[in-house]
């Protein structure tokens, strides 16, 4: 305690000083709308796709989670899927890293009372808001100096402060009340104004406070004072649209903060708040631009979890660790030498570049940190790896640094990251059947959902290459993650495979109706009629009632809207009726080329039931897994249009050729684009042909 005091005594001196900043290039994490991918990230950054292995791509928070696991500080809890197979995004390898953290608990219990709130995430000095409640309502029950009509008063008013979003009004105080009661009331007053963000009067008054008698309104006072201080000091540095320049950072009020702080442990050594004190403390150091107290701070937490001082919850610490330590301006990483940190930086700097200003740590550059994890090897020899596999591209060599021998059980994330590289290695380096074989050995070993989960992922892309059904299917099935099941059904998958799987005695009804929707789709957009047909007749009778989210039956909200294959249907002109799709695809397999029937094939892509199409198409024209040229109904367009007869079809068809670029010149209908020049053509044509047509008259622009 003697050594910290001191510490921040140095630190109210330091905080008069100009700031100053140092300038290094991080990868900064990023809160974004994320999609699963089944593909293997490299060394390429993604908040999307992380794995549960240390890696270069994995967003700095989930590495940081997995080195306190390895400290036995984090518990990582993996998912528990409830969706079905239709409505599965993300399984539990790979994650995005916001539901990564979500769900890590403390394995060591944090000293400090969490007073987390997620109503006041971006208020944070309102989080105490309601938890308080109970605290000061058990004092003021138990003051024998209060009576009983006060108490109640007292009680009342506090349990009326309970939202922070609105200003708070003050207490009027009683000159009639007792001095004890006056001084609770002055503490409720003192906690409106900080709830208010009017932190100098809020300040005032908890200062008056620290002189009363009455021992927890003492403390406390003492207590807010610090919390008081650190959101004034935070409040001087916030720019026009609250963003947060610690470079204008009030210099007095920090100092402040830190006389405030230090008082509190002089008085209070052994203090109801001495956990969460020692937590603003590190919150001070990052506001007072002192990166390596900070960072000293967080070393001594993480490695004294039985300390009454310990303070790290499990759910803000690795944003903490990622956002004061790693994204700052003033890291200079010659001062990084605690492994702990030295890991998570060395895996960011592995990443590939991105911008002209990134850099990748340089092979001397990680050897030269050998001697800072002479008491863990293994982590340093499994980042020499890393680096002679995702940056110098050297995978032979990168063997020589992980275990010889294959893992007989997997009981941490290093063994598991080193298990899990080695693979890659093979996968490259390796014969695929070796390197498969690898992979479902560790399959059959694997105890935790993560382990689970990735090994599955390393082995998916050795079944898609196979096209091996019974990987995906049946009970006995090596992939059992629904996301995966699900990638293969839609994105992999061939038309041998997803027949077999609607036809399968084995698949299940969900794998069936999502393998018969993804054929439906793809048959058509493939013009594979004869396909399409052979799939129609596989429909459940029922099928109408198969809308997806917008089915009345609770259970059918669970399978694809297969009810928008029965499109009933349209009228283009009186002579052109469009039939039913299922009779439309019955007469596309006898007559592909008919212009009147592709034409209405146009119009069920067109239609609302065939929402998927277009970007099913796009997909399709990069990676087929259906043969069949694909349909592009702008060539339909174009077809009719070049014939030399003068017919409402063919206004029809001018209209349409022109709508497919509105409303921003952007052409949805696949085909080949034609210049502006050409579509003012068509629209001259329309006009000048057809001036007394529905198409001429409702058409005022080309685009």
């Amino acid at each position: 305690m003697y050594k910290l005091l001191k510490t921040i005594r140095t630190t109210v001196y330091l905080s008069m000083l100009p700031l100053c900043a140092y300038t290094i290039h991080s990868h900064a994490g990023a809160d974004i709308s994320c999609q699963p991918s089944s593909t293997l990230s490299n060394n390429q950054y993604t908040a999307c796709d992380s794995l549960p292995v240390l890696s270069p791509a994995n967003d700095n928070r989930v590495n940081i989670l997995l080195r306190l696991s390895a400290k036995n500080l984090a518990t990582l809890l993996a998912p528990k899927p409830t969706a079905s197979l239709w409505n599965t995004e993300y399984s539990s390898v790979p994650f995005d890293v916001n539901s990564f953290t979500q769900r890590v608990e403390n394995k060591s219990a944090s000293s400090r009372k969490s007073t987390s709130s997620a109503a006041y995430s971006y208020q944070e000095h309102c989080n105490s808001i309601t938890t308080g409640l109970s605290d000061f309502t058990q004092q003021v029950k138990n003051d024998a100096h209060i009576s009983a009509s006060e108490k109640d008063i007292l009680i009342k008013a506090r349990s009326k402060l309970l939202e922070c979003t609105a200003p708070l009004s003050l207490i009027r105080i009683d000159p009639n009340w007792s001095i004890y009661t006056r001084q609770y009331a002055s503490y409720l007053n003192a906690s409106i104004a900080f709830y208010n963000t009017n932190f100098s009067t809020a300040t005032k008054i908890y200062a008056l406070l620290t002189q009363v008698d009455q021992p927890w309104l003492k403390e406390t006072a003492q207590y807010m004072l610090i919390r008081s201080n650190l959101n004034a000091a935070y409040q001087s540095g916030l720019a026009e649209y609250g963003d947060l320049d610690v470079n204008k950072i009030n210099p007095v009020l920090l100092k402040d903060f830190f006389n405030s702080i230090t008082q509190y442990f002089e008085l209070y050594p052994n203090g109801r708040y001495v956990a969460s004190a020692r937590g603003l403390l590190r919150r001070g150091y990052w506001l007072n631009n002192q990166p390596d107290l900070l960072r000293n701070e967080l070393a001594w937490q993480i490695n004294h979890p039985q300390s009454k001082f310990y303070n790290l919850d499990m759910q803000n610490v690795a944003f903490e660790i990622d956002r004061h330590v790693f994204q700052t301006e003033n890291l200079n990483k010659k001062k990084l030498k605690d492994p702990f940190f030295l890991a998570i930086y060395d895996l960011m700097q592995m990443r590939k570049p991105e911008t002209k200003d990134d850099t990748v740590i340089s092979w001397t550059e990680l050897n030269a940190q050998k001697d800072s994890f002479k008491q863990q090897p293994e982590l340093f020899q499994y980042l020499q790896a890393n680096h002679l596999f995702f940056v110098q591209n050297k995978p032979q060599e990168a063997l020589n640094y992980l275990p010889t021998e294959n893992p007989k059980s997997i009981s941490t994330y290093l063994q598991l990251s080193q298990a899990f590289l080695k693979g890659r290695i093979l996968d490259k380096i390796e014969p695929q059947p070796n390197a498969q074989r690898y992979w479902e050995n560790l399959l059959g070993q694997a105890k935790t959902a993560y382990q689970r989960g990735l090994f599955e992922l390393a082995l998916y892309p050795h079944y898609l290459k196979q096209q091996n059904l019974e990987a995906f299917i049946g009970t006995n099935a090596k992939i059992k993650q629904l996301s995966l099941q699900k990638s293969f059904i839609e994105q992999s998958a061939n038309e041998h495979s997803l027949i077999k799987m609607v036809e399968s005695s084995t698949a299940n009804i969900a794998q069936k109706n999502l393998a018969l929707y993804t054929l439906l789709n793809k048959s058509l957009v493939h013009q594979n009629f004869s396909l399409f047909n052979q799939a129609y007749r596989s429909l459940p009778t029922n099928a109408a009632q198969y809308k997806g989210y917008n089915s009345e039956s609770t259970m059918l909200k669970n399978y694809p809207p297969l009810a928008n294959f029965i499109w009933k249907g349209s009228v283009i002109t009186p002579p052109l009726k469009c039939p039913e799709l299922k009779l439309l695809g019955l007469q596309l397999s006898e007559k592909p080329q008919d212009l009147d029937l592709r034409l209405c094939l146009g119009e069920f892509f067109r239609s609302e039931q065939s929402w998927q199409i277009n970007s099913l198409t796009a997909t399709e024209k990069q990676h087929a897994t259906v043969q069949g040229p694909i349909f592009k109904r702008g060539e339909v367009y174009k077809d009719i249009i070049s014939t030399p007869s003068k017919s409402e079809i063919k206004a029809y068809a001018l209209y349409r050729a022109i709508q497919c670029y509105a409303p921003a010149g952007d052409n949805e209908c696949h085909d080949q684009d034609v210049a502006k020049t050409v579509r003012k053509r068509w629209f001259d044509e329309l006009k000048r042909d057809y001036p007394n047509s529905t198409w001429a008259k409702s058409l005022k622009y080309y685009w």
